[in-house]
C-alpha cells in the first residue's frame, strides 16, 4: 500500500473545499504547494527525515478547516469582481452597439415604431443604464478589504440575472410586437441576424456568469 506524501493530501483536502475561478484557484493551490516544498525543504536542511519534514510543514501551514475560508474568501471576491466587469462592459456595450448600428441603417424600415415599442426600448436602455450603474459600485466595493464578499457576489448574481432577463425579454418583445418590420429587417440588413445573435450571446453569458456567482456565493467551507 503507497502511503500518500503529507503535502500532497493536504493540498488535495484543500482543493476540495475551495470554490470558485478556476485560474485563480489553481494558483492559489500552487503557491501554497510551492509554500509547503519551501517549508519541507527548510525542515530537512535541520536533519529531519522526509515525511516528518511534510508532516511538520503541513502541520505549520495549518489545518484545511482553519486556512480554507480564507482561500474562499479570495476566491468569492474574485468571481464578484470579475461578474461585475462583466457587467459593466455587457450592457452599455449592447446599447452602444445596436445604437451604433440603427444610425447606419440597421434597423426597422418603419417610422415611428409602435407606442409600445417605444416604450418597452426606454425600459431596456432605463434597466442597462440601471446594471451598468449598480455594476460600478458592486465593482469598487470588491477591493474594500473589508468588503462583504458573499453579499456583493449574490448582489452581482442577481443584478445580472435580473438585467439579462429584463433586457433581452424586452428586445424580444419589441421585435414580436414589430414582427412585420423585424422580419424585412432581417432579410434586407445583412448585419442584423448577427448583432441578434451576438446580443443573445452576451445576454448568455451574463446569466452564465451570475449563476457562477450565486453558486461560489452559496459555498460554505466545513470541517
Amino acid at each position: 500500500m503507497t502511503v500518500q506524501d503529507p503535502v500532497d493530501q493536504h493540498l488535495a483536502e484543500l482543493a476540495r473545499a475551495l470554490h470558485g475561478p478556476a485560474r485563480v484557484r489553481r494558483s492559489m493551490l500552487r503557491e501554497a504547494r510551492d509554500g509547503l516544498h519551501d517549508a519541507v525543504a527548510a525542515h530537512r536542511t535541520y536533519g529531519l527525515p522526509p515525511r516528518e519534514a511534510a508532516v511538520r510543514a503541513v502541520r505549520e501551514f495549518g489545518a484545511v478547516r482553519e486556512i480554507a475560508p480564507l482561500y474562499q474568501h479570495e476566491l468569492v471576491a474574485r468571481q464578484s469582481r470579475w461578474a461585475a466587469l462583466l457587467l459593466l462592459v455587457a450592457f452599455p456595450g449592447m446599447t452602444f452597439g445596436w445604437d451604433l448600428l440603427w444610425r447606419n441603417g440597421v434597423g426597422w424600415d418603419t417610422s415611428p415604431p409602435p407606442t409600445l415599442v417605444v416604450a418597452l426600448a426606454r425600459l431596456q436602455d432605463t434597466a442597462s443604464f440601471l446594471v451598468a450603474a449598480v455594476a460600478v459600485v458592486l465593482l469598487a466595493v470588491t477591493f474594500l478589504r473589508a468588503a462583504p464578499t458573499r453579499q456583493v457576489a449574490v448582489l452581482a448574481g442577481l443584478t445580472g440575472v435580473t438585467g439579462a432577463v429584463v433586457c433581452g425579454g424586452t428586445g424580444v418583445l419589441m421585435n414580436l410586437v414589430n414582427g412585420p418590420a423585424t422580419a424585412a429587417m432581417l432579410v434586407t440588413k445583412p448585419f442584423a441576424l448577427p448583432a441578434f445573435m451576438v446580443s443573445a450571446l452576451v445576454c448568455a453569458l451574463v446569466v452564465r456568469s451570475a449563476v457562477r456567482t450565486l453558486r461560489v456565493a452559496a459555498t460554505r467551507v466545513v470541517d
